[in-house]
């Protein structure tokens, strides 16, 4: 007796909809990821010969431009409400450090209040952003 013989099928694995999906999955992620950037603010900060340390999310931001306008958060604030305005904002988010952006033309007296006024809010780390002296 003849058998037939049968021809094995070949099987081949197609992964054209795989990297389609391994695409559409990194321009995903590049779109929906957030960078942190400088604040709109304008402020000419000093030079410094350090090694910059990565902005903690956690941290609150006080801006303080030449013109001794301060920014919290992004948001004008008077003098006479820092105090209470950062006191409230540190019990209502927990956050325990701040970052103090002050203009290299701003009174050390003014930077000083800031500091102080933080440390009697419950503010525990204190730091101010400068620009590295490498960079223009």
């Amino acid at each position: 007796m003849r058998f037939k013989k049968r021809e094995a099928k070949r099987l081949s694995l197609d992964i054209t909809p795989l990297i389609d999906v391994i695409f559409l999955l990194l321009i995903f992620f590049m779109v929906s990821t957030t960078f942190i950037s400088s604040p709109g603010i304008k402020v000419n900060l000093p030079k410094a010969s350090v090694k910059s340390k990565t902005i903690k999310p956690d941290s609150i931001e006080i801006v303080i431009t030449e013109k001794n306008k301060l920014y919290l958060e992004g948001k004008t604030i008077e003098k006479e409400k820092f105090g209470a305005t950062l006191a409230y904002l540190q019990k209502k988010s927990k956050r325990k450090n701040l970052i103090i952006r002050a203009d290299g033309n701003v009174r050390h007296k003014d930077v000083v209040y800031i500091m102080d006024t933080a440390k009697q809010a419950g503010i525990q780390r204190l730091s101010i952003a400068v620009t590295p002296k490498d960079t223009q």
